[in-house]
């Protein structure tokens, strides 16, 4: 049996807080005469990423010993409030943006099935969520934005993680079998593929499970809605020998597709009355 056997695997104060960073700004806009009231120092996106993803493990020894494991996944993430800096030189770029999208809502759900020759046939379900401890429903993924260069021409980059962090909140069992997992996220993906840190070839960067990179263009930040796909890296991706040796076997596989949506709000200005 290999070293790492997958049988013993088994085994929104906050946005006021964000605006609180434009007070100079804006005050001096409310002193100016009105036709600079509607001033826009940052644009607002809701943003959300959702997807899916599979997993699997085939494990073999000498003789008729053969194990296979087969997980599906699939989540949906959602920042209500995303800012985009307006100009290089707004008080929230000067703060020290990028900064992450607060408010995150999420779910997702998971299923295994698990065939093997030692009467190890069993399957189990359920749902993933953000630890329930988390401040103002933050904690999961994250988002980031910051320009690809100097000048309001050359874009925004918007880097997203899905499920960091995410908690197995139903369907979680101890056992000795693959499918009775008390965590399937963290024993699966983030523990035994090693998504995101054991590469497929050395120099790739480390990088969370379910992340992307997007950039919107000037053409696309003045849009109200964009939707980007996206799919796994190749920083991601893992390798396909997960712990032969000894006479035995162990083969995997991982991916992941998706779509990022950028949803704009609307800017609302105050006429100055009189």
């Amino acid at each position: 049996m290999p070293k790492r056997s997958i049988r013993a695997a088994g085994a929104s104060a906050t946005v006021a807080a964000a605006l609180s960073l434009f007070a100079p700004a804006l005050s001096t806009a409310a002193s100016a005469p009105a036709r600079n009231l509607s001033f826009q120092p940052f644009f607002e996106y809701t943003v959300s990423f959702v997807g899916s993803g599979s997993y699997s493990v085939q494990e073999a020894s000498e003789g008729p010993g053969k194990l296979t494991v087969n997980a599906s996944f699939k989540w949906k993430s959602v920042y209500p409030n995303v800012l985009v800096p307006t100009t290089s030189s707004s008080p929230l770029e000067a703060s020290g943006f990028p900064a992450y999208g607060l408010g995150q809502e999420g779910s997702g759900d998971w299923k295994i099935v698990n065939t093997g020759s030692e009467d190890e046939d069993c399957s189990n379900s359920g749902a993933l969520g953000l630890p329930s401890g988390d401040f103002g429903g933050g904690g999961g993924g994250g988002v980031k934005v910051h320009r690809s260069g100097i000048g309001a021409g050359k874009g925004v980059v918007f880097e997203l993680i899905a499920l960091d962090e995410y908690e197995t909140t139903s369907g979680g069992a101890s056992g000795p079998l693959p499918c009775e997992t008390t965590s399937f996220w963290h024993d699966w993906v983030q523990s035994f593929t090693g998504a995101g840190f054991k590469h497929v070839h050395e120099g790739l960067k480390d990088v969370p499970p379910l992340s992307a990179k997007v950039k919107l263009a000037p053409s696309e930040l003045k849009k109200g809605v964009v939707t980007k796909s996206v799919s796994i890296s190749e920083s991601e991706q893992v390798p396909s020998d997960c712990g032969s040796g000894d006479g035995s076997t162990c083969t995997q596989t991982y991916t992941w597709s998706g779509s990022i949506r950028f949803t704009k709000h609307k800017f609302k200005t105050k006429s100055k009355k009189g």
